[in-house]
């Protein structure tokens, strides 16, 4: 069986690993023994292998569907259908849970898969060989022979992520990828309003060990040299023991690498720190969202921006850099709390600083929120990504020209973010570092890597 699988990302800057469709081929390839798997990774794909993968007559395809890639998936969706229309499709990803069966008015898929993918497109595949009824396979939608949609009930979450095979890497280009990418951790278990990926994971944290984690990074250093791992997770410190593991194992193992990784403020002290740097930790990025106690309260932030000015001292003290992120919209936010923000980022230690809209996804609080306080400007969650400036919804004491306001206060101080397209620009710099760390040692690389990024980062990302 011939099973093809699709990464839907043309237009956006980075070029990353998909984990998610990694981890569905490497279950399914160690479940069934008789498939072959190709992934099309649609941003780092040539156009000789877009047409020769498109050309070739698979049993099922895969297709993971992100909101701000609808219309591509759409595209892509059509081409498959156009040529060959007895192709089984298979949709999933974050946007198929959030919407569930909305999906199949744009796209009438034969399956589509929600919540955690790796044993649900598995049963799929037994589906399709005639080893499992359909009606048996929870986390699934599909349409009956009578044309209903039929949701089956959902599917329970992986217990223990450590029984799972590391990412099917072999499938991938690996040498277009700057970064390593890792998922050391699913979900958080943290109320945040906006947060669509918790919501997704049902506020679970679900964790890797650490010996699990650096096996796999040793793995992607032999088999695809040298580089900066990025961890792709919620919140990296949620248990701060094996944080501790972690570093430990690195430089017991004379692991020299670089890494940086997403934090919750509450989870650092300083002798953790001093050690995450010590174990190649450069990079943290801390959610700070607004730094007024009264709105981190009505998000369900479950934080106060003192705690959050200590911690960020605490990696500072570290000499870790610290990005700092904020969001425009959260429940309660208004002009004037969005200026304190502004004045409390202008006068913080923070490295980098990043502005966005809130984006309001189903599921969430921050949804709730908007259709009991506000209105909705646009009804499509996937439009929402295309509207520039990036206010989709308005409130009584947050108006559009207020927010308005607010997003060019951010730009002026160069701190504001409505975009992730492509840019050949970056791309050039990002391939040159790559070429650097591939061919210098890691003691000499990961400096050169620095300074490239810092130099972005200050002089390039503001314009």
């Amino acid at each position: 069986m011939k099973i093809g699988l699709i990464f839907p990302n043309k237009d956006r800057k980075d070029k990353t690993v998909h984990l998610g469709l990694g981890y569905v081929a490497s279950y399914a390839r160690s479940q069934h023994k008789d498939i072959q798997i190709s992934i099309l990774d649609t941003r780092v794909a040539t156009k000789k292998e877009s047409q020769i993968f498109f050309q070739t007559n698979f049993d099922l395809i895969g297709i993971t569907v992100l909101s701000p890639v609808y219309d591509e998936v759409i595209e892509i969706f059509n081409r498959i259908r156009k040529t060959h229309p007895l192709t089984k499709i298979c949709l999933g990803g974050a946007y198929v849970t959030t919407i569930m069966h909305e999906i199949f008015v744009d796209t009438p898929a034969d399956f589509a898969v929600f919540g955690e993918g790796e044993l649900i497109f598995s049963d799929v595949i037994f589906h399709l060989k005639s080893t499992l009824p359909i009606e048996n396979i929870h986390g699934l939608m599909f349409r009956n022979a009578a044309g209903n949609i039929i949701i089956n009930p959902p599917r329970a979450h992986i217990a223990d992520l450590d029984t799972l095979p590391f990412p099917a890497y072999d499938l991938f280009p690996m040498q277009r990828y700057l970064i390593h990418r890792i998922a050391t951790s699913r979900g958080c278990p943290y109320h945040c309003a906006f947060c669509n990926s918790s919501s997704i994971w049902q506020y679970r944290w679900r964790k890797r060990n650490a010996q699990n984690v650096v096996a796999e990074m040793e793995f992607l250093i032999q088999q695809y040299k040298h580089k900066t791992f990025c961890f792709s997770d919620n919140s990296f410190n949620i248990d701060m023991q094996r944080v501790d593991d972690f570093c430990d194992l690195l430089l017991n193992k004379k692991i020299n690498v670089l890494w940086s990784t997403p934090v919750r403020v509450e989870n650092i002290y300083p002798a953790l720190a001093h050690k995450m740097k010590k174990a190649g930790c450069y990079n943290v990025g801390i959610g700070i969202e607004s730094a007024n106690n009264a709105v981190l309260a009505a998000m369900g932030k479950q934080t106060t921006i003192e705690k959050i000015t200590e911690s960020i001292a605490v990696f500072k003290q570290a000499k870790i850099e610290v990005l700092g992120q904020f969001v425009i919209g959260s429940p309660s936010d208004t002009l004037t709390t969005v200026k304190e923000s502004l004045q409390y980022a202008k006068n913080s230690s923070l490295d980098f600083v990043m502005f966005y809209s809130v984006l309001p996804f189903k599921g969430t609080p921050q949804w709730d929120y908007v259709s009991k306080h506000g209105i909705f400007l646009f009804d499509v969650i996937h439009h929402y990504h295309s509207v520039k400036p990036r206010i989709v919804f308005e409130t009584t004491e947050f108006s559009y020209q207020e927010r308005l306001e607010a997003i060019n206060l951010a730009k002026k101080a160069g701190y504001y973010s409505d975009s992730n397209d492509r840019d050949p620009f970056f791309d050039l710099g990002r391939d040159t570092v790559k070429r650097i760390q591939n061919t210098l040692p890691p003691f000499i690389s990961n400096k050169i890597y620095l300074l490239f990024k810092n130099f972005y980062r200050k002089y390039l990302i503001r314009h």
